[in-house]
């Protein structure tokens, strides 16, 4: 049976030591997903999440006027790898570009360079996020890989 989960969080604040001395705003945000034999996993949780998935119905975070609205299914395959089909909505793209520079600035300019072909979408621009074996694209920039999931 799956597992739906709703919540939200205001005025969150991610200590700087917890992801590897990055600085992060304070982030507000709400989501609903559901996840795919949810209701067995809470009973016997898995020691990997290899082989799990998830349906987003909607996931927003939001910093000020930046704001990304994510949805769509993410699965995790018996390698790690991870599979996604999602649909990535940005308010205020520039000022999404200012926290991601800030966020990871060894990719300042790939991020500066990225979000202002973006930004000629208009303020509210929608584009696909799709992952397919761990290989990451948003709409047509390539974002790299992302490492096995344990």
């Amino acid at each position: 049976q799956d597992l739906v989960y709703t919540g939200s969080f205001g005025d969150l604040k991610i200590d700087a030591e917890a992801v590897g001395g990055r600085v992060l705003p304070e982030l507000d945000g709400a989501g609903e997903a559901t996840v795919k034999n949810g209701v067995a996993l809470i009973k016997a949780p898995p020691k990997s999440l290899r082989g799990q998935s998830v349906e987003i119905a909607s996931l927003d975070v939001s910093s000020g006027t930046a704001r990304v609205t994510v949805s769509g299914p993410i699965s995790i395959d018996a390698d790690g790898l991870i599979d996604a089909n999602l649909s990535i909505k940005l308010k205020d793209p520039k000022a999404v570009a200012a926290i991601l520079a800030g966020a990871i600035p060894e990719h300042k300019s790939e991020i500066e360079q990225g979000f202002a072909g973006i930004a000629m979408l208009g303020n509210q621009p929608s584009m696909p996020l799709k992952i397919v074996k761990g290989k990451a694209s948003l709409g047509f920039i390539p974002l790299g890989k992302i490492k096995p999931v344990d």
